[in-house]
């Protein structure tokens, strides 16, 4: 006896079977034209350096004043110690402070100095507020300051990669990562051989530097773009041979590769140099300023002076250029010659024509100089008696 097999009929309701309006949808529906029509019209949100002409070439267009570093978006500022990385990062750090902002800032070797932001917090407080700032006052935006101390690219790596929920706080506009470069180079040391001499071990590092700077590089951006806040990471330098220029040896970034340059959106270059600091733009908005082979090229430049107190001062015009008697103070490195392409290359075998033109004149020459040193000459005539 077959068995019966019974099936249920679930009844489909009339509010399932409709179709829901647009309205009950999680997220808004836009067109693409609608977007790109609001995106061009507000523009991206920019932290301003506090330095109107750097502000106008990070920009992108001269005379406007409002740009900066773009938020969700990951800045690299590299240059030698004492440079002014810091100064300028405090300053910015504390005009978002003041602006009621959240600032994330972790050490990555040195620890910040804190009398020196709290100084950058009273001019700032003072600047805006058109009075002296009371103490008060300024604990209160020293409050909005996320100070980390990160020992390890491990734990920074963590942070990044795997962020706790309250990483970062909401509010929070701008993330400072200070020497950058220490972290790396203390699990993954460059190596300063040759190939050939490198071990097994040392070949394993080298290539998973490059491979741990575009995990973290992707991950930096994708925490910039989710939390709508700008990312500053500042770097050390080191020093290259540039054989070809004959020009001795550049200071270059100390954190390099392909896949770092290509997720830094703005690479900014501070050093020192007779007597005065300049900012120099190197790539700006994702696009870079100078070629490969140009080491040793600062892009634009903006000069700037610090202060006894540690306030930044602009040198030079505000229309998005240094003046011209800046330009000249920075060395440029000459233009390289072409180099000759295969098929100019001259190749002796095989060929009996003569290129210079010696086979025609050796004869000549032979004849015009006279006998050879091995043809003894007569003596003279009153010298044969001797």
């Amino acid at each position: 006896m077959a068995a019966s097999t019974s099936m249920i009929t679930v009844p489909i309701s009339p509010a399932a079977s409709q179709k829901q309006p647009p309205s009950s949808h999680r997220l808004p529906t836009v067109s693409a034209s609608e977007a790109l029509q609001e995106l061009q019209t507000a523009g991206p949100e920019t932290i301003s350096t506090t330095l109107p002409s750097l502000d106008s070439v990070l920009s992108g267009a001269i005379g406007i004043t409002t740009g900066g570093l773009e938020r969700g978006k990951t800045s690299e500022l590299w240059g030698p110690k004492g440079a002014g990385k810091t100064a300028l990062l405090l300053e910015i750090a504390a005009r978002e402070l003041c602006r009621g902002n959240k600032v994330v800032w972790m050490d990555g070797a040195s620890p910040l100095s804190i009398p020196r932001l709290e100084s950058a917090l009273d001019r700032q407080a003072s600047a805006s507020n058109g009075t002296a700032a009371t103490s008060a006052t300024v604990g209160d935006y020293r409050n909005r300051f996320i100070h980390h101390r990160v020992p390890t690219l491990s734990h920074l790596l963590a942070l990044v990669l795997h962020p706790r929920p309250d990483f970062p706080s909401p509010g929070t506009t701008l993330l400072v990562i200070e020497e950058f470069h220490t972290l790396v180079d203390l699990d993954y040391p460059r190596v300063l051989f040759a190939s050939s001499g490198k071990t097994q071990q040392q070949k394993w590092q080298a290539g998973r530097r490059y491979a741990l700077l575009d995990t973290l590089v992707a991950g930096l951006n994708k925490l910039a773009v989710l939390n709508n806040l700008a990312i500053a990471v500042t770097t050390g330098c080191t020093s290259r041979v540039r054989t070809d220029s004959g020009l001795g040896s550049a200071l270059v970034p100390g954190v390099g590769g392909g896949e770092w340059d290509g997720g830094v959106w703005n690479k900014l270059v501070i050093f020192r140099d007779f007597g005065c600091r300049f900012v120099g733009v190197q790539k700006c908005r994702g696009r870079i300023l100078i070629s490969r082979e140009q080491i040793g090229e600062t892009g634009k430049i903006v000069g700037f002076d610090i202060d006894a107190d540690g306030a930044l001062r602009q040198k030079g015009s505000t229309d998005g250029f240094a003046p011209e008697d800046l330009r000249r103070k920075v060395t440029r490195s000459p233009t390289k010659s072409r180099k000759r392409v295969i098929d100019e290359v001259a190749d002796s075998e095989g060929e009996e024509a003569d290129e210079y033109g010696w086979s025609e004149t050796d004869e000549d020459a032979l004849t015009a100089d006279g006998p050879g040193d091995d043809v003894l000459e007569p003596l003279p005539a009153d010298t044969a008696g001797v």
